[in-house]
């Protein structure tokens, strides 16, 4: 066996490596493993690595490492395992610890900061899936610290949505609010509402999606008197670029898509913009032709309850120090 770094040209091979060993849970797709390690502007070429036994990849690890800051987030803060994957067949031997072993000695060259496992910017995981219970065991045993718990929430009934009463409500109580796509030319007005309201790593996203060839239309915003009060993110079949709720699609049948972050400006409170923002954000995807949703990583499971969203896969947030 030998270990070398983890190049482009090894895209095919990563996917079935990750189908071999993921793939009932979490099924890989080239491009959304080409834009969540190669294209992603944090992936670590020189830390991430590859095992392979003659021509045959059987495992590989990838890392992040913020490079530039984030919004207020200063630079080379933290690392990220991103994804740890070991062949089935090849597992036992040793070859899963050793690559976490150099990574981390490589990581810490350049922070103190703890490591990340999963949560990192073009996260696959929000942390360590309670699916893959294995290796939450395994990570445990090296001295990872397991934090929260936080879940993904799936609606499968978006053909059919309609405003509950809550959500017609929260519309009815600030009525000269309106919520739509953001328009081309817009892009501004809402990156400026992002700095201000949700600096770090939301408005770097938002930053990051609008520069780097996102659909405007794939944010929903709440406009007051010409005023950006609130952003929604959302992604169907046809989006550009990934988003976290389209990652697993073909886990669900027919026209899949996906919702979040959401957020409302800090002077907004109690005007129901939030829960209004939401339903007319559900209601665009199924006006798109969306048939079920994802939003990832969240607590607020009896917020987006409210819209018919029910917990799908959960995670454990985790760290290595």
């Amino acid at each position: 066996m030998h270990n070398r770094p983890l190049t482009p040209d090894l895209l095919p091979q990563a996917v079935d490596l990750w189908n071999r060993a993921l793939g009932a849970h979490f099924p890989m797709r080239p491009g959304l493993l080409l834009a969540n390690l190669w294209e992603e502007p944090n992936f670590d070429a020189e830390g991430s690595r590859a095992v392979l036994d003659g021509d045959r990849l059987v495992g590989m690890i990838a890392l992040k490492r913020r490079t530039a800051p984030m919004g207020n987030a200063p630079a080379d803060q933290k690392g990220w395992i991103s994804a740890l994957v070991v062949d089935p067949d090849a597992q036992g031997r040793g070859l899963g610890s050793a690559l976490l072993r150099d990574a981390l000695e490589h990581l810490r060259r350049f922070s103190t900061e703890p490591v990340g496992i999963g949560g990192d910017p073009g996260h696959f995981f929000p942390g360590i899936p309670l699916e893959c219970r294995p290796a939450l065991d395994w990570f445990a045993r090296r001295g990872a610290y397991l934090g929260t718990l936080a879940c993904d929430l799936a609606n499968r009934e978006i053909a059919d949505y309609a405003h509950p009463g809550a959500a017609l409500e929260a519309i009815g109580r600030s009525p000269e609010v309106v919520y739509r796509p953001l328009g081309a030319g817009e892009e501004e007005a809402v990156l400026a509402f992002m700095r201000r309201e949700f600096p770090g790593r939301w408005a770097w996203e938002m930053e990051q999606h609008l520069s780097r060839g996102g659909d405007p239309e794939d944010v929903m915003v709440a406009v007051d008197g010409g005023e950006v009060v609130g952003f929604a993110r959302i992604h169907t079949h046809r989006s550009r670029r990934f988003g976290p709720g389209i990652y697993w699609a073909p886990l669900f049948p027919g026209a899949h898509g996906g919702l979040g972050p959401i957020g409302v400006g800090a002077a907004q409170p109690g005007r129901g913009i939030g829960l209004g923002l939401l339903s007319a954000s559900i209601a665009e995807l199924r006006r798109r032709g969306v048939e079920s949703a994802v939003i990832d990583w969240t607590v607020l499971v009896r917020f987006y309850g409210i819209v018919g969203f029910r917990p799908w896969k959960w995670y454990v947030t985790a760290s290595l120090t």
